[in-house]
């Protein structure tokens, strides 16, 4: 049990480290190639056809939206899945063990983006230093939130783009890595999948306030986890120079639960506390309410903590995703991929 458990855990580790590497050298396929992206066109699609009024109507026309997309996920994931699974009579040799762990590795780099996140900041940050505020507030209005920007100043920018980058470091990175981790592949793209649907119509204004509750309740279910996570983890890497880890754990035990969504402060309040800066969105949150105003140059050292926090959550998610390919193992009496 524990030489398979060694040896399931070096596997994990092969994937998630190549996924990793393809994600920092390659970033995202183009929208219009990307299963994400496909996920959001059928969403589209259904949504076209909501039926008029009545909360009742739209709030099944939206479980039904979730609900298909969740089946059809499944069992497309799940049948490449299965289709890698029949080459692991293959995996005693070298070649074939390559070949397993670029397949699997392919299937959790879709699930999951970091470089390209990380661009979208680059993008703000460059346009702050070159004191083009229009573009600023363009490029973060375009790529990161959807609050109005018109009145923003550079700081408010800045402190946007923080806070964006952040939480999205949950639903891009720390979330997909959990669900890969305790349910394979299936489970990584069904929760981007409801993430998706979260982000189009999860609003709370007109028929998306209640055609999209069933995506945004079920979206704070499966993000619970991995949003402290993502936490702990931008805490753990607060360690590193010029970063407050202690400031770090302070402010998300104390401003976590600023924000009306219960999942979305945890990443933030550990940022904000780590870079020492204040976050604010008017009317809604402030986080680290004595922290100095953000400033263009903090969107580097977010990217800086953000690669670290990366990092520090590849050991725990390696170790999870082992844990239960051995279970599986132990329980079933099959290879486990």
């Amino acid at each position: 049990m524990h030489l398979f458990l060694l040896s399931q855990a070096f596997f994990s580790a092969a994937v998630f480290f190549t996924a990793v590497l393809l994600d920092l050298v390659f970033g995202d396929p183009p929208t219009t190639i990307h299963p994400v992206g496909w996920q959001g066109r059928f969403i589209s699609i259904l949504w076209k056809q909501k039926p008029d009024g009545g909360k009742c109507r739209l709030f099944f026309f939206g479980l039904f939206i979730v609900s298909s997309g969740i089946v059809i996920t499944f069992g497309i994931v799940i049948l490449i899945h299965l289709g890698i699974k029949q080459l692991s009579i293959y995996k005693e040799s070298i070649p074939g063990f390559v070949i397993i762990v670029i397949l699997n590795s392919f299937l959790l780099k879709g699930s999951f983006s970091f470089r390209n996140l990380l661009r979208a900041g680059d993008r703000v940050a460059a346009a702050l230093s070159d004191g083009d505020m229009d573009k600023a507030r363009y490029q973060v209005s375009y790529h990161l939130v959807s609050r109005p920007v018109d009145s923003l100043d550079a700081s408010a920018v800045a402190s946007a783009a923080l806070e964006s980058l952040s939480e999205n470091f949950t639903d891009s990175v720390a979330a997909p890595f959990f669900w890969y981790a305790l349910g394979g592949p299936a489970a990584s793209w069904c929760y981007r999948y409801v993430n998706t649907a979260d982000a189009m119509l999860g609003y709370r204004e007109g028929d998306r306030e209640w055609g999209g509750k069933a995506a945004a309740r079920l979206d704070d279910v499966l993000s619970w986890v991995p949003a402290r996570f993502a936490g702990w983890m931008i805490c753990a890497a607060a360690v590193l120079p010029r970063l407050d880890a202690r400031g770090a754990v302070r402010t998300m035990r104390h401003d976590a639960r600023n924000c009306s969504s219960p999942n979305s402060g945890w990443s933030m309040a550990a940022a904000a506390g780590a870079l020492g800066v204040r976050f604010e969105k008017i009317d809604n949150y402030v986080i680290n309410d004595g922290g100095r105003r953000p400033e263009g140059e903090d969107i580097k050292g977010l990217k800086r903590l953000l690669h670290w926090s990366l990092v520090f959550s590849l050991p725990p998610v390696i170790l999870l995703n082992a844990l239960v390919l051995s279970l599986i193992q132990r329980t079933f009496n099959l290879p486990a991929l």
